[in-house]
């Protein structure tokens, strides 16, 4: 164990340096706010809709990603949205595995729909925390609790078996993932829990309006393509856009690009538009 930890520890170091790739919007003020126990940190920029925020779930799959990660994107993404963003420092595995994550994500939620009952509540995820996501929706359904006004994922991780073609498919054309280490880290967090931690597993009765956005070179097109078509026929209001020649999360690598700048005006109008209708029951 303490070879793997010590690897793992190594690509963590790693995934943080993509937060040095370029500075954090200094418009936004950031602070941190523990939540029930769980690490939180608030990103608020210079104008915001005090009735809207969003839940900001991490990627790094499952094992990997923090605050020094994903701090310069989320500011951006606050500044772009003019909404304050909860960016949510969760449990990882291997030290935490399933459940420990989603527990941590479900109490931070349970408080902020419970301070904040009128709010428009968006939550956003990328890669493993789009998976998380939906674990989220599953969970607080079956709790009956309040749902989001809105769901949006990032080049997704939602189907942790590895079996979708895309895999091999647009393995040549993905410079960032393969199938090797998702498949490493997901038997990490999800331990003997397959069933209850895969979301590609989960019957939703019902889900918020959604939004999917993938890059076309990534090995994990097919999780955002499958669960855009299973959720479609639930939900009318989804949607899922193809950014062409993009790899897995690439406003991380680089916010100023146009497809970066593309997916953050689609997300605000998203946010938008779902904030000013009713909540999804």
């Amino acid at each position: 164990m303490d070879t793997i930890l010590d690897n793992i520890n190594k690509d963590r170091a790693a995934f943080n340096g993509l937060g040095h790739i370029y500075p954090p919007d200094s418009s936004v003020e950031i602070s941190d706010e523990p939540i029930e126990g769980v690490g939180c940190y608030w990103f608020v920029p210079a104008r915001f809709d005090k009735n809207k925020s969003l839940i900001y779930l991490h990627g790094g799959m499952f094992v990997l990603g923090s605050i020094e990660t994903y701090k310069p994107m989320v500011s951006h993404f606050a500044s772009a949205f003019s909404t304050k963003i909860l960016f949510i420092e969760y449990a990882l595995a291997p030290e935490k595995p399933f459940p420990n994550g989603i527990n941590d994500i479900l109490k931070v939620y349970r408080e902020l729909i419970r301070r904040y009952p009128d709010a428009k509540i968006t939550v956003m995820g990328d890669s493993a925390g789009g998976g998380l996501a939906a674990t989220l929706i599953k969970m607080a359904s079956e709790e009956k609790l309040q749902m989001p006004s809105s769901v949006i994922f990032l080049s997704p991780w939602l189907y942790l078996s590895g079996n979708n073609e895309s895999y091999e498919t647009r393995k040549k054309m993905d410079p960032i993932l393969t199938k090797d280490k998702l498949m490493e880290y997901a038997g990490y967090y999800v331990a003997n829990h397959w069933n209850e931690a895969d979301p590609s597993q989960f019957t939703f009765n019902s889900f918020p309006p959604l939004l999917i956005l993938v890059g076309s070179n990534e090995i994990l097109f097919d999780d955002s393509k499958l669960f855009y078509e299973k959720i479609k026929r639930l939900q009318p209001d989804t949607h899922m856009k193809e950014y062409e020649n993009q790899v897995h999360g690439w406003p991380l690598i680089d916010i100023t690009s146009d497809a970066a700048k593309d997916a953050m005006i689609s997300m605000e109008k998203f946010i938008t538009k779902t904030s000013s209708q009713n909540k999804s029951k």
